[in-house]
């Protein structure tokens, strides 16, 4: 992205949004709430977004999508008392056994923290709820069935679902849809309840439900293919 001569060169929100496959409204919470702040500035005061900036999102929004909350996974990306110290020009990524860009998938559970004791610290209905919602995906035969499976954990846990178009601090960047209509956000209130759950529950459940969506998408390609087979003379 070009800038004209004497300006700071970066990215403005929302071309690191489309960039990192998140929302400007998340992104502007994680910079207010969290510290993940932008590190350049127009001479206008407006903040702009360099390289170094854009990798921290994409290492942050990596782990959330893990199962981290996002506080946690801030302190991991930026080095802060209470993280695991990763360099803020480095890599978040666990290189053993974790998904690769294009790699394979892990099985459900598979690569990660199994989902109970993720969720140690969270209350029991929590814990329940999210597991019975990993039951229900393993028995899910269409990703329409995946889709209404996240949307009702969300609302299980006190959250509302709504489409990526409203935007505002209370969405969380997780797309339930799985390419079933149009992307649909979870969203709860910063400081509630249910956004504690959420944070806590929906990422791991999520992961799962991708894994399971992916299988089904291979397992519908081999029918296709077997039927193609079948029909030809």
């Amino acid at each position: 992205m070009g800038e004209k001569r004497g300006t700071v060169p970066g990215l403005r929100i929302g071309e690191v949004a489309r960039r990192t496959g998140m929302t400007t409204a998340a992104l502007r919470a994680w910079e207010t709430r969290y510290g993940l702040r932008a590190s350049a500035r127009t001479t206008g005061g407006q903040r702009l977004y360099r390289q170094a900036d854009v990798d921290r999102v994409r290492a942050v929004h990596r782990l959330v999508s893990r199962g981290w909350s996002v506080a946690g996974a801030v302190r991991e990306v930026l080095g802060q008392p209470g993280g695991l110290g990763v360099a803020a020009g480095g890599s978040a990524e666990d290189t053993s056994g974790q998904e690769g860009e294009g790699g394979a998938l892990p099985p459900p559970g598979g690569g990660r923290r199994p989902l109970l004791d993720a969720l140690a610290t969270v209350d029991a209905y929590a814990v329940l709820a999210g597991y019975q919602a990993v039951r229900d995906l393993l028995r899910a035969s269409t990703a329409g069935q995946v889709r209404g499976i996240l949307v009702g954990l969300v609302q299980q846990l006190g959250g509302e679902v709504g489409p990526a178009a409203l935007q505002d601090d209370t969405v969380m960047p997780v797309d339930l849809a799985f390419g079933e209509g149009p992307p649909l956000l979870p969203r709860a209130s910063a400081t509630s309840l249910a956004r504690m759950r959420l944070e806590a529950v929906l990422p791991l459940v999520v992961e799962d439900a991708r894994v399971v969506v992916h299988r089904l998408q291979l397992s519908a390609l081999a029918s296709a293919a077997g039927q193609a087979g079948a029909n030809m003379p």
